[in-house]
């Protein structure tokens, strides 16, 4: 685990981290009273938390670069970075991958004429559940708002149409459900959501400043549900209207699921959308259902019931590129 994510590490532009991978792939030793037992698959946690204590003082030179300074780290705070590995759950928010739900979200608008109502799983702080507010440039059009804090230039390999750009779009509810919801208004919170960032990624912490900048302006900001979206998503989908198109969306967070909670969440998606009223599915493929056998890129689906599932675009994991195919 640790060999494969040095080298994501290493492509996506984290020079350090790829490094202190690679060196712990070799010689594990110093993670042992750190990763225990079932704890030891949670490389991006282990790494948030060591981020997270060079960002609060606790160990300012843990990421220096120095082998040294990182092991002795890792021997001062055996504690409590176990503890956050244990009990804090990875947070991120990509706003980038707004890239590729745009047009998704424009696709939903465009074949069914309803408002959406939007569900995200896995929300975090909910910064990709105000995507309007941010702006969007790609080849054949823009969307957004051009003069928010946060705009982005999309990468296209497979461009998004102009004519889906143009779309109209109506938004109503705005939801998410999230084990640990985190408020970006809390000083610590925002912390936290830096620690599980890549340092040598300075516009993935540029983008996510500007996120939160934008999501503490916007008038009504989405409800936060504290919970889990497997257990709470039921209930939220038998109050879902039947003039609006509820749509249940993430990007990253069902691979964190075991398989069995992963076929209760379809199972739940399936009972709700059997009692007709209009429901939507807009979702990053786990690994096990990829029609592309690479680790370089994610693919999004779209569904709309009774409709099977769709392959619309392939994205780079931070959304640095999009590859719309509609």
């Amino acid at each position: 685990m640790f060999r494969r994510q040095a080298e994501h590490f290493a492509q996506l532009g984290s020079p350090v981290y790829a490094e202190l991978a690679g060196r712990l792939a070799e010689d594990p030793a110093p993670l042992a009273p750190i990763l225990q037992g079932e704890m030891s698959h949670y490389v991006l946690a282990f790494f948030g938390a060591v981020h997270h204590h060079a960002l609060t003082g606790a160990a300012p030179n843990a990421l220096s670069g120095d082998w040294a300074d990182f092991t002795a780290a890792l021997i001062e705070h055996e504690r409590s970075l176990r503890r956050f590995v244990e009990e804090q759950g990875v947070q991120t928010n990509e706003t980038q991958r707004c890239v590729a739900l745009v047009p998704a979200f424009l696709a939903l608008a465009r074949e069914t004429g309803l408002q959406l109502d939007l569900v995200e799983l896995g929300p975090s702080a909910g910064l990709n559940l105000v995507f309007d507010r941010y702006g969007y440039r790609y080849a054949e059009g823009a969307f957004g708002d051009p003069e928010s804090p946060l705009v982005f230039d999309a990468k296209e390999r497979g461009r998004v149409p102009g004519t889906l750009l143009r779309t109209p779009v109506r938004l109503g509810s705005r939801r998410g459900i999230d084990l640990s919801p985190i408020d970006v208004a809390n000083v610590d919170d925002v912390t936290l959501l830096h620690s599980f960032l890549w340092p040598g990624l300075s516009e993935r912490a540029s983008r996510l400043d500007a996120a939160i900048e934008t999501f503490l302006a916007a008038p009504e900001r989405p409800e936060l549900i504290k919970g889990d979206y497997v257990d709470e998503l039921p209930g939220l989908l038998e109050q879902r209207s039947v003039d609006a198109l509820t749509v249940v969306f993430q990007t990253a967070s069902t691979g964190y699921l075991e398989q069995e909670r992963y076929d209760a969440l379809l199972a739940s998606l399936e009972a709700a959308a059997a009692d007709g009223r209009p429901l939507a599915w807009v979702s990053s493929r786990r690994r096990e259902e990829k029609e592309h056998d690479v680790d370089d890129y994610w693919e999004l689906e779209l569904r709309v019931w009774p409709a099977p599932a769709r392959l619309v675009a392939l994205v780079d994991f931070h959304g640095n590129w999009l590859d719309w195919v509609g």
